[in-house]
């Protein structure tokens, strides 16, 4: 198995999705779509799935266990930093999918370019959700404050140095975050980061506020440097983040039948991650030099399972309403529909592998 990370990606977002839509539009033209589930085995030993991630800490964790073992296939791995340069990866055929983009990334893709997509010709699509294990104590993300701005409910942010990074759930909750208190972003003082650089200023006091990662914070949130201000749930936001990938890859027979069996592992591993945080915690304390019991905290605040986004499903269901939610915050630009940046087929894949018991 191929585990070379890849450089940072530096794509034209417009002529990026300009190319991705004609592919994926001619695509949908020429042949129908493939079966991820196909029943005749396909060979894919000269296969390689670029899979995109947010932190090293992702790789060097399922890396120690024996879930990726064995692939019929080669993996190669991409560190990206956000929802713009992974979606930009993605139209740009520089990676196949992406495992933590902003399941909120593809609808605001759409919303922002000339025309809406649609299930036709979107060039990405999500393929499975990512589920906090439990929702009320370890939500996704959260708006946090620190200990010294004098903030203490959503509409204290109002004058605040308020930070996020564009393009993905973060920039969702922060907009969530201020309707909810009645205010906009001509409340507060916006600081626009990138991703990596959000919660470093949080925590060092640079910003008064910010919406962040709980995982990337957990141990400030735990010695009392941040306070927590509101959950990504208290302001009506699922907290999912995706796996989503490029049409053309989920559409390619060989590519398709890759990602399937990857998603298949991916649950599999993440049913197991979740019941053992004291196992995942040693990739924290090797990939961020965590203390035991800061990187048992962050493991914890990590912990998510797998689940399918095919029409009808809870996610699918939750991701409709947030949806409506977003247009009225202004973080989409114009209603947009979630179903058309979908793509439900590898459900049998994920929920196979979440049931699978493991040892």
């Amino acid at each position: 198995m191929s585990t070379v990370s890849s450089r940072p990606i530096r794509v034209s977002r417009r002529r990026v999705l300009g190319v991705a839509l004609a592919s994926a539009f001619a695509g949908s033209l020429a042949a129908p779509l493939s079966s991820a589930t196909a029943a005749e085995p396909v060979d894919l030993s000269g296969v390689t799935l670029r899979i995109g991630i947010f932190e090293d800490v992702t790789r060097d964790a399922i890396e120690a266990t024996d879930f990726l073992k064995g692939t019929p296939y080669k993996i190669q791995w991409a560190r990206l930093n956000g929802a713009g340069p992974t979606v930009q990866a993605l139209g740009g055929n520089a990676i196949d999918i992406s495992w933590g983009l902003s399941d909120t990334a593809p609808a605001k893709a759409s919303a922002e370019d000339r025309q809406n997509w649609t299930a036709q010709n979107a060039p990405i699509k999500v393929i499975a959700l990512l589920k906090p294990l439990d929702e009320e104590k370890f939500s996704n993300s959260l708006i946090a404050a620190h200990k010294n701005a004098g903030i203490k409910t959503l509409a204290d942010l109002k004058g605040k140095t308020y930070a996020y990074n564009e393009g993905g759930n973060i920039n969702a909750l922060a907009l969530l975050g201020l309707h909810a208190a009645g205010l906009t972003t001509k409340d507060v003082q916006v600081r626009l980061l990138t991703y990596d650089a959000t919660s470093t200023a949080l925590i060092a006091g640079a910003v008064n506020a910010a919406p962040v990662t709980r995982a990337r914070v957990a141990d400030a949130l735990a010695d009392g440097t941040l306070v927590e201000i509101a959950r990504d749930i208290d302001v009506g936001f699922p907290g999912y983040v995706s796996v989503t990938g490029r049409t053309a890859a989920i559409e390619d027979p060989k590519l398709g039948a890759a990602i399937g069996d990857f998603l298949n592992r991916l649950a599999k591993y993440l049913r197991w991650a979740s019941a053992r945080p004291e196992d995942v915690a040693k990739s924290y304390v090797k990939t961020q030099q965590l203390s035991q019991k800061d990187a048992l905290n962050a493991a914890r605040a990590k912990a998510v399972t797998l689940i399918p986004v095919n029409p009808g499903s809870p996610g699918f269901d939750k991701e409709i309403v947030a949806t409506g939610k977003l247009v009225t915050a202004g973080f989409y630009p114009r209603p947009v529909d979630f179903a058309t940046v979908v793509d439900g087929r590898f459900a049998e894949q994920i929920v196979s592998g979440d049931k699978v018991p493991t040892n």
